[in-house]
């Protein structure tokens, strides 16, 4: 008689955008989303933790990460960023916002 396998269910949210673009990355693979997860979770096992090194960022990384989140706070897109980059002129509240936060 063939061994019967129990089998249970793993539920989590994630961004919808994630999920597609997680997708179709693995269909390229041959692999469904459920497919990559046993993957994943057979490989937790294996190695008695994470399949991957995660590490908190350097000094460095966590400085230049916030100035990027700095800068994008600033500006309603990414046309803005660039017309500021080119010299033109910024957004009018961005600009006031930006000549309070520099020091005189």
């Amino acid at each position: 008689m063939a061994a019967v396998l129990k089998t249970t269910d793993v539920r989590c949210r994630i961004e919808e955008d994630l999920k597609e673009r997680a997708s179709a990355v693995l269909n390229a693979c041959g692999l469904s989303v459920s497919d990559a997860m046993r993957l994943f979770l057979r490989q937790v096992v294996e190695v008695q933790g994470l399949p991957f090194q995660v590490r908190v960022p350097s000094a460095k990384t966590a400085r230049a990460l916030a100035q990027s989140r700095e800068i994008r706070a600033r500006f309603d897109s990414i046309d803005e960023l660039f017309e500021s980059l080119d010299g033109e002129d910024q957004h009018p509240k961005k600009a006031a916002q930006s000549k309070a936060r520099t020091p005189a």
